[in-house]
């Protein structure tokens, strides 16, 4: 398992590297000043280098850290890339710098992701997700918001749809991944919230714009129609009323009071925790 933030390469960036060193790199890569590699110390004969002193970390088992990256870290990317676009935020930094994002980003981890995520031995997840926030907002770091929100229809069932189960199983509330959800839905309705087309790229693009083209822009019909997606929500999600009423009720807050209304409203809530 490996964690390193690596925006997409820019033309400035190509730039930036000529003007430092002197030299035309056609393929800079820029990141982040963190890095994590993470490997089974699983070996032949238990032969290997010793790469523990240059940082990689050895565990029995991978499984557990890669399902902590994949929901707290790639989750909450989720949660910066389909809200705070549609908020305005052009970049994770930006984003979560906004006061009433990194309070939803707070609630979104300690209410509803963490209570149900095996810690993998030796990470506090408290810890992790502080960590993370200050990660996110680091302003050298411009990851597009737009970026991230590519290809949702992959990436919503590791990062939002197995923590949304794992509440339902528990029958504990999940607001904040609902609307996760829900900014999704109006994301890939291919508008934003100035009246502006998205350039939604993913790889059931087709499907779902024809879906949504039968619904009659009306939002129970919109969320029902595409939760029914089984390639995204399984064949359980959209018969789940729990699960729908939660998405439906944050879609329909979404498209009255803007994405920042929502997370304003729902992360006020964890003002105090």
């Amino acid at each position: 398992m490996v964690d390193r933030i690596v925006p997409a390469t820019t033309y400035d960036d190509l730039a930036m590297v000529r003007e430092l060193t002197g030299l035309r790199d056609a393929a800079p890569v820029l990141h982040e000043p963190f890095r994590q590699w993470v490997l089974e110390d699983r070996f032949v004969d238990g032969i290997r280098p010793r790469w523990e002193d240059a940082g990689v970390q050895f565990v029995t088992d991978v499984e557990p850290v890669e399902h902590a990256k994949l929901r707290m870290l790639n989750g909450s990317h989720s949660v910066l890339a389909y809200l705070g676009y549609l908020a305005g935020h052009k970049t994770v930094a930006a984003a979560a710098s906004d006061e009433a994002f990194a309070l939803f980003l707070r609630r979104f981890w300690r209410r509803e992701v963490m209570p149900v995520l095996a810690a993998p031995a030796g990470l506090d997840l408290e810890h992790y997700s502080k960590q993370l926030l200050e990660r996110y907002q680091n302003p050298a770091i411009r990851h597009l918001t737009w970026q991230i929100a590519m290809d949702g229809s992959q990436k919503l069932p590791q990062r939002i749809l197995s923590s949304i189960r794992d509440c339902l199983a528990k029958g504990s509330p999940f607001p904040c991944l609902a609307a996760v959800v829900a900014g999704w839905v109006r994301f890939v309705g291919g508008w934003d919230e100035a009246g502006q087309m998205i350039d939604v790229r993913d790889p059931l693009i087709e499907q779902i714009r024809s879906r949504l083209a039968k619904t009659g822009s009306d939002p129970v019909a919109e969320v029902r129609s595409l939760a029914s997606i089984e390639a995204i929500f399984g064949t359980d999600l959209a018969n789940n009323a729990t699960f729908m009423t939660a998405v439906t009720d944050a879609y329909k807050t979404l498209l009255t009071e803007g994405a920042r209304g929502l997370v304003q409203a729902l992360g006020s809530a964890s003002a105090t925790v």
